[in-house]
């Protein structure tokens, strides 16, 4: 079996269309692994910035303020305790491993289904990596107007190197381009389209096979 997706030239004219095979392409829908496999992404991502300080991390004497008996006071055995100001914070947030471990199988499974989501769709487009002598976003942005996508959400795969490309492509409104071999199912169905360039197809296969 095998699938036939666009193939455009650099200046978006489109040509032949080009066939691939192989599970990455052609994969069924797997919800179980795209679940988990976004999960643990975003996951990974989050952060965890609130924090306070307890009593051991206030600072203050651990001294005791006032002897036990004879003052009439309140006892007392610290001015870092929560009851004092300037003390520590009982129960606060503190830093936090949102971290979810995902297994490698199911991610790849995970990006498979992603992958031949976008072929199923129509979404997944082959491109001629452009040559800049200099970085030129009006270029890369005729180029996609021509396909017809530009100003449409799009992920766009590459192989890297190449840093007046990178410049060409990195403020298109709604393109994220990232290199092939970081390429993650949340990254794939976050955007409406799919761009792969032909260099990074070979990318691709060997590190995801």
């Amino acid at each position: 079996m095998s699938v036939k997706v666009k193939y455009y030239n650099s200046k978006g004219e489109q040509q032949d269309k080009i066939t691939l095979s192989g599970p990455i392409f052609e994969s069924e829908l797997n919800e179980s692994s795209l679940y988990y496999a976004i999960k643990g992404y975003l996951s990974h991502i989050r952060q965890s910035n609130a924090k306070v300080k307890d009593r051991s991390e206030v600072d203050g004497s651990g001294r005791k303020p006032w002897r036990q008996k004879g003052t009439g006071r309140a006892r007392h055995g610290s001015k870092r305790s929560p009851l004092w100001v300037g003390g520590g914070v009982t129960f606060g947030p503190g830093q936090a491993n949102y971290n979810l471990k995902v297994n490698k199988k199911v991610k790849r499974k995970a990006l498979f289904t992603a992958m031949s989501k976008r072929v199923l769709d129509g979404r997944l487009i082959i491109l001629d990596r452009m040559e800049f002598e200099q970085p030129s976003t009006k270029l890369f942005t005729l180029t996609l107007t021509t396909i017809g996508i530009y100003g449409k959400g799009i992920l766009l795969l590459w192989n890297g190197g190449d840093e007046n490309f990178y410049k060409s492509c990195r403020n298109i409104p709604g393109l994220d381009i990232l290199e092939a071999n970081r390429a993650n199912a949340y990254g794939i169905l976050q955007k409406d389209w799919l761009i792969i360039t032909k260099d990074a197809l070979g990318t691709i296969t060997e590190v995801f096979k």
